[in-house]
């Protein structure tokens, strides 16, 4: 009975630890799972130079020395995404095999970090900062979390091969960091802060204006909204603001007019700009209402009550809900616009990771500003009356809500739709052991001092690690026993019928 009664006393601290341990269990087996992961596809494209130079000299100088000359080479030769390239070919099993794991604890802290300071910061400008309003704030956030990474479109993609993941998951969760920062450096009062977070930021802004398109594109529109609003609102900061922006620019203008995109280019057939932009409002609407699937739903009706009494402390103004909805939209929507000028595609499952992700940051943000606008503007409203009766019921609400979440997540019928429950079923039916046992032994084969080796055909393929294999010449995958054959030194690479 005391249990009942402090839990009744502070519904809201409970709820939080409730969702904390829920998230931090949910984390276990993916983080338990990289111990199988092994690398795979362009680790081995672009790490080749720099796992030849740490194997002949374990030097790090020799190491970002062949680092640089693969990215000035693929920025003549492939692609100008000159910061993202230099990144993947530093890739940890480069350094040796016992590094692998790395990878995912790299992109679930950044990912993770790059949310959290994003929704913190932004809720802080709004005047939500205070300790009373901590376990709103972090229950809030422990559920932006848990949906982030239990539904991600292709986890392999996005937590355990180094190169797509570091292409999009890292450099997505870099443009959340330096948009933290640029709010941080608007509002500080200090020169000496403002000039701290400008150096923060430019560098940011330009390793960000190197990254994959839809990063890159993503970090330079928002960038530039927001510098005609500071100036439209003649802010005292909207010059401290332009320098990362600049940086930002500049760092893309080297990006997309690299020589090395027109070579890429006629590997694809594209779109023209035009039809790409009008096909990116397409495909926004089209993925707006296929990713928010019930589990989101549920997950975001959850946290309504908590964002009401977010949104009702703040005295800041709000923007008008519609005008937000419709440019955050568009910002959406944008995402889309670069694979489909390039590929005439909506974009592989990779972007599309990024993309889920910044939907969800989208929708909170909306409903949070929504209810601050209605709190401020219909004080006498039915929503704002709805909502008022809702927050009375808090923790009734958030426990049955919780259930029907875990229920939902715990109880699917394909059970790859979850991360966490694919990662415990590769586990614990021995598949990913033996998915690294059979690609150890590979290992074994590839460095040798064998020139010509043949290996067995994988019967492992979990999930959440395998994405693509060896062929024999003539196959579809035949261009990973080429990469494969670099990488190693091999004169050929042969699979066992």
């Amino acid at each position: 009975m005391g249990m009942f009664e402090t839990i009744k006393k502070q519904p809201e601290k409970w709820i939080y630890r409730l969702l904390l341990t829920g998230v931090l269990a949910s984390m276990l087996p993916i983080w338990y799972l990289s111990r199988y992961a092994v690398p795979a596809c362009d680790d081995f494209t672009y790490g080749v130079t720099t796992y030849q130079a740490w194997q002949s000299t374990h030097s790090v100088t020799a190491v970002i020395q062949a680092a640089a000359d693969m990215t000035a080479e693929t920025w003549r030769q492939w692609q100008g995404t000159w910061s993202s390239v230099f990144l993947m070919t530093l890739q940890p099993g480069g350094f040796g095999g016992q590094w692998d794991f790395l990878t995912t604890f790299l992109m679930t802290f950044m990912l993770g970090g790059g949310i959290s300071a994003l929704v913190l910061t932004v809720l802080k400008q709004f005047g939500v900062a205070g300790k009373e309003m901590k376990y709103a704030r972090g229950s809030c956030l422990l559920v932006l979390l848990l949906l982030t990474f239990q539904t991600m479109v292709s986890p392999v993609l996005g937590l355990y091969w180094y190169n797509g993941a570091l292409h999009y998951v890292f450099m997505e969760s870099l443009l959340f960091f330096e948009a933290a920062a640029m709010l941080k450096l608007l509002t500080a009062k200090k020169k000496a802060a403002r000039a701290g977070w400008t150096v923060f930021t430019v560098i940011f802004g330009a390793v960000l204006g190197g990254a994959n398109l839809l990063t890159g594109l993503q970090a330079a529109i928002l960038g530039c909204l927001l510098v005609l609003y500071l100036f439209w609102k003649k802010k005292e900061s909207r010059f401290w603001a332009l320098l990362p922006v600049i940086a930002n620019l500049a760092g893309f203008a080297f990006n997309v007019l690299a020589p090395g995109n027109s070579i890429r280019e006629n590997t694809a057939e594209g779109m023209g700009v035009v039809m790409s932009v009008a096909m990116s409002f397409y495909w926004g609407a089209v993925y707006v209402t296929e990713w928010l699937t019930p589990v989101v739903l549920i997950g975001f009706t959850l946290m309504l009550p908590l964002i009401w009494k977010l949104a009702k402390r703040s005295e800041t103004s709000f923007f008008k809900p519609l005008w937000a909805a419709g440019l955050s939209f568009c910002v959406f929507s944008a995402m889309f616009t670069p694979t489909l000028f390039a590929t005439s595609s909506e974009g592989p499952d990779r972007c599309k990771n990024v993309m889920r992700i910044v939907l969800y940051l989208l929708v909170f943000f909306n409903l949070f500003n929504g209810f601050g606008w209605c709190m401020q503007h219909r004080k006498e409203g039915l929503a704002v009356r709805l909502l008022t009766e809702v927050e009375k019921k808090t923790a009734v609400w958030t426990v049955v809500l919780t259930v029907m979440l875990g229920a939902v997540l715990v109880l699917p019928a394909d059970k790859n739709t979850y991360t966490t429950i694919s990662a415990l079923r590769s586990i614990a039916n021995g598949e990913a052991a033996q998915y690294a046992k059979e690609n150890e032994e590979r290992l074994t084969l590839y460095v040798s001092d064998e020139k010509d080796i043949v290996i067995r055909p994988l019967t492992a393929t979990p999930y959440l690690l395998h994405i693509d294999d060896v062929t024999n010449e003539g196959g579809r995958g035949y261009w990973l026993n080429l990469a494969l054959m670099d990488y190693y030194e091999k004169d050929s690479i042969t699979v066992s019928e």
